[in-house]
């Protein structure tokens, strides 16, 4: 049985967690609920949780804060928030699972299933210890993205992406030589964090990092060729866009 511990200063979205998790969640109980910084690491301390639901803000602090003054975060941590946007990207970056208020049951069970998973994962700390330097450093342009497998968390220089494919619901990274890793996420999940670092859509399954194009071939279909060799097709919808980057290269 997984220990479950909620951190929220609001106690009717402790009851709807609560609820959502007793009633539909496998394999966990509720262990203990804290309302604010204080208690949230007092109770962490005490229990040693499998898994931590986190509210971002609370009277005494934020959830970061907690984080920062704990000694120990061996634990899956899911993060509660409202559709704040700072935390959302800061999520995204670094593989940190969260939960939009109010609680959609499924997103709930789902996270939960998710965190089971992640106990197993190899330096689970490490997407804490950079989401906490996020945090800190809140203005620093972000060189490095977290990506999660099924067994390994990889911590990788976006400018060393080379390009992404999408297939049936997995994502394929995909670096310099035969260097891949696949996770269980869809495109959409890293296009918005991939387009503010060089990257552009060519097609409904393809991201590619324009740093890496090499030239724009039109015999036998549309697509381009990437420096290493790779041929990455171009859908019509992207055709034009697409050119026009290569246009912005050469000039």
């Amino acid at each position: 049985m997984y220990k479950i511990v909620i951190i929220d200063d609001e106690k009717n979205i402790q009851n709807s967690l609560r609820h959502i998790i007793e009633d539909y969640a496998e394999d966990v109980q509720i262990a203990g609920i804290a309302y604010n910084v204080k208690s949230g690491i007092k109770t962490i301390n005490e229990i040693k949780p499998d898994i931590v639901f986190l509210d971002i803000e609370m009277p005494d602090g934020t959830g970061f804060d907690l984080l920062t003054q704990l000694k120990n975060t061996n634990f899956s941590l899911i993060f509660c928030t409202a559709h704040d946007g700072f935390a959302i990207k800061a999520f995204k970056y670094n593989a940190i699972d969260y939960v939009l208020k109010p609680f959609d049951i499924q997103d709930v069970v789902s996270a939960v299933e998710k965190a089971k998973k992640n106990l197993n994962l190899k330096h689970k700390n490490t997407t804490i210890d950079y989401l906490l330097s996020d945090f800190k450093n809140p203005n620093n342009k972000k060189e490095k993205l977290i990506i999660k497998t099924a067994t390994d968390i990889y911590v990788v220089k976006i400018s060393e992406i080379y390009n992404c494919e999408s297939e049936k619901g997995y994502t394929t990274f995909k670096f310099k030589g035969d260097r891949k890793i696949t996770v269980s996420k869809n495109l959409k999940e890293y296009e918005g964090i991939l387009k503010n670092h060089n990257f552009i859509k060519t097609h409904q399954s393809h991201l590619v990092n324009i740093s890496y194009i090499d030239r724009f071939h039109k015999k036998d279909g549309t697509y381009i060729v990437l420096k290493n060799g790779r041929e990455i097709p171009i859908s019509a919808r992207k055709k034009e866009a697409v050119i026009s980057v290569i246009e912005n290269m050469l000039n």
